[in-house]
């Protein structure tokens, strides 16, 4: 018996040597072959792109980024020529978006040709939304111009200070909008200005700080307030709200619109009251009197998708 276990061990031990060397073998092997589909998709994408095959030089471009065995300068090719190819086909291929983010990666990378590439895309996008923002202000209809600025702001390279002014342009001209609506229809709304002065009295006592303090009140549910600041003026209210909170102030519209009753009630005036998103500066919901119904009607803005 003894015999028998030391002469089948060493052949034992030979056999399991022996399927360890090729598993390795295999690996390298496949490791080779990963290295050699890479470069064969790199050279056919270079081939592609001077012959201006842009469609195909992509595909085989992200063929080749798949593969782990790349160099850091096979890595920049590969990534500056897919920015190229993309930019250049363009939409609807890819979005200016896609473009964007794709560029945006490859520029991360040391020695990267695709920065002026972002550049145009940026003042491309930014130029449009411009143009857009303008035509929608100039046409006095608000709530295209606030959707311009939802979309741009959703644009990986979106102007933080662009946005900024813009939203502080829509402020403005929402305020001029409300206050010329406000002379046209000053006949028309004197019994419902009224009304509401009957119905809250006590309002024209306060000063701001109290009026304040009552419309945090109100503003509040179960406990939990849904607005974070208020901003009273003369006739006009601006609420903050935090986007989390727009689905517990989407259910208690109602008391907004009381809250913007009492506004009118302690103005005497066509006032409004402006719902904005916290961080935006874009109103969600602007709220105005209705001179049919005698009561605050709520104005439903577009929100970020």
């Amino acid at each position: 018996m003894n015999r028998f276990h030391s002469a089948a061990r060493p052949r034992l031990l030979r056999r399991g040597g022996f399927r360890y060397f090729a598993l390795a073998i295999g690996v390298i092997f496949a490791s080779a072959c990963c290295a050699g589909c890479a470069n064969s998709a790199l050279a056919a994408a270079r081939a592609q792109l001077q012959a201006g095959d842009l469609v195909e030089a992509h595909r085989n471009l992200e063929a080749a980024r798949r593969s782990s065995n790349l160099s850091q300068q096979e890595l920049r090719e590969i990534d500056d020529d897919l920015c190229f190819t993309e930019y250049r086909i363009g939409p609807p291929e890819y979005s200016i978006a896609r473009e964007r983010a794709t560029c945006g990666e490859a520029t991360k990378l040391s020695g990267s040709r695709s920065g002026p590439v972002v550049t145009k895309l940026d003042q491309q996008e930014h130029d449009a939304a411009a143009a857009e923002f303008a035509s929608a202000l100039k046409a006095g209809d608000l709530t295209r111009a606030d959707q311009a600025i939802i979309d741009y702001q959703h644009y990986p390279g979106a102007d933080t200070a662009a946005v900024a002014e813009w939203s502080s342009q829509l402020r403005r001209a929402s305020v001029r909008q409300f206050a010329l609506s406000s002379r046209r229809r000053r006949k028309e709304l004197a019994p419902a200005i009224a009304a509401m002065e009957r119905r809250y009295p006590e309002m024209r006592k306060m000063n701001d700080a109290a009026f304040a303090r009552w419309v945090m009140r109100n503003a509040t549910v179960d406990g939990e307030p849904m607005v974070s600041a208020v901003s009273v003026g003369h006739n006009a209210i601006r609420l903050d709200v935090a986007e989390r909170s727009l689905s517990a102030v989407r259910f208690n519209l109602n008391r907004f619109a009381r809250i913007n009753d009492a506004m009118i009630a302690r103005c005497r005036c066509d006032g409004h009251t402006a719902i904005d998103v916290e961080g935006s500066g874009l109103p969600a919901y602007l709220l105005r009197l209705d001179p049919q119904t005698r009561q605050s009607e709520v104005v439903v803005m577009p929100q970020p998708r």
